[in-house]
């Protein structure tokens, strides 16, 4: 619950309850009982309160999220990326062009194989018109060459966008980095955020694989700020709606920070990619991931997600499939979610949580820097 104070508004007939108010109800509600230690619960080492009020947030640390610059995608600007496995170069690049055709804005491709043919599975495909992003594992690094080829062979560097997502992160990383800086839409260092049962472990472990990253280049300020530029972040959504806003609000709002630590510029936007996995339980069947996808993707979208990939139950489940992409149009055309820049800023509650998770999953990021 939130109050904004005991002022009365002009054109508001009640008054708003005053903490103290509020308090005295709920504990004669409670048989007298304290109504913060009856109501507070706990999620992992977060403390979650019954009841956030206007004063709390002089002392919350928060930001906003800032209108897109995309006026097609709207104030609140995300890309709808469905994941396609390749197995085969030829059968990926119709299921990605039909995706494309159908209300996709970009493609997430899982490779598993260490040889594709990026001639073959990018075939009329327009990297200048959407997001093309890779989940790869560390062999990738000799297709990912012949991907730049092609790539810049037939567009133009400024124009291509999209990530590249390392199961394991290459030795040559530093390499990578370089020769896909001058792409200023791409990002080739991302990193997978790893979901721990603590989701203050998520955003620490994520930090300090940053931070190892960097390290390495810590005094060439120039490598540093190639390497910083080229890392975006795939984070995984579950069904806690306000949590994983505030995760993503927590991680960007980190991110800055450690940007700051090494006094870089901040010249590239953060791109974090919000994947919602697939969700199966037999009491919510048939369709029971139509409402878990939902609610993710709607906190991926609140949280502030550059990208989203919504996963169907069954991949080669045409229906399904088609249902895990609407949810993303769905959500901009019809329930309007592009609208808005940020939809949850003023939320004393999301603030609040975002501010301790922040905390928490900082004094964990430094006691892993020991």
């Amino acid at each position: 619950m939130e109050s904004g104070g005991s002022e009365k508004k002009t054109n508001f007939p009640f008054d708003y309850p005053s903490y103290d108010e509020w308090l005295a109800v709920a504990r004669q509600e409670l048989d007298g009982a304290d109504p913060i230690e009856k109501l507070s619960i706990k999620k992992g080492n977060l403390d979650i309160l019954p009841f956030y009020s206007a004063p709390l947030k002089e002392s919350v640390e928060y930001s906003v999220l800032k209108p897109s610059s995309n006026p097609y995608l709207g104030a609140r600007s995300w890309m709808n990326t469905p994941k396609i496995l390749v197995s085969d170069e030829k059968k990926a690049n119709e299921i990605a062009l039909e995706y494309l055709n159908s209300g996709a804005e970009g493609i997430l491709f899982d490779c598993l194989s260490e040889e594709i043919d990026p001639v073959i599975l990018l075939d009329k495909i327009s990297l200048a018109d959407c997001n093309i992003s890779f989940l790869v594992n560390e062999a990738a690094e000799k297709w990912l060459q012949d991907f730049q080829l092609f790539a810049e062979s037939n567009f133009n560097k400024d124009q291509i966008k999209g990530c590249v997502f390392w199961r394991s992160m290459p030795n040559n990383y530093a390499d990578i980095a370089q020769r896909f800086s001058p792409w200023t839409q791409f990002y080739s260092l991302g990193i997978i955020v790893e979901q721990q049962e603590d989701i203050t472990d998520d955003i620490a472990k994520t930090l300090h694989a940053v931070v190892q990253l960097m390290d390495t280049f810590s005094e060439e300020k120039n490598n540093a700020q190639i390497i910083l530029n080229q890392i975006s972040f795939s984070v995984s959504t579950s069904t806690d709606f306000f949590l994983e806003i505030a995760k993503l609000k927590s991680l960007r709002n980190l991110w800055y920070q450690i940007r700051g630590a090494y006094e870089l510029k901040n010249d590239k936007p953060l791109h974090i990619h919000a994947n919602s996995t697939a969700w199966i339980k037999d009491s919510f069947q048939p369709h029971g991931n139509m409402i878990k996808s939902t609610a993710s993707a709607m906190a991926s979208i609140a949280g502030g997600c550059d990208s989203l990939t919504v996963e169907p139950e069954d991949p080669t489940h045409e229906t399904m499939s088609r249902i895990a992409r609407n949810v993303s149009s769905i959500l901009r055309e019809e329930s309007l979610f592009s609208k808005v820049a940020d939809p949850t800023a003023g939320s004393y509650y999301i603030d609040a949580i975002t501010d301790q998770l922040s905390e928490k999953a900082w004094s964990k990021f430094q006691s892993l820097m020991k």
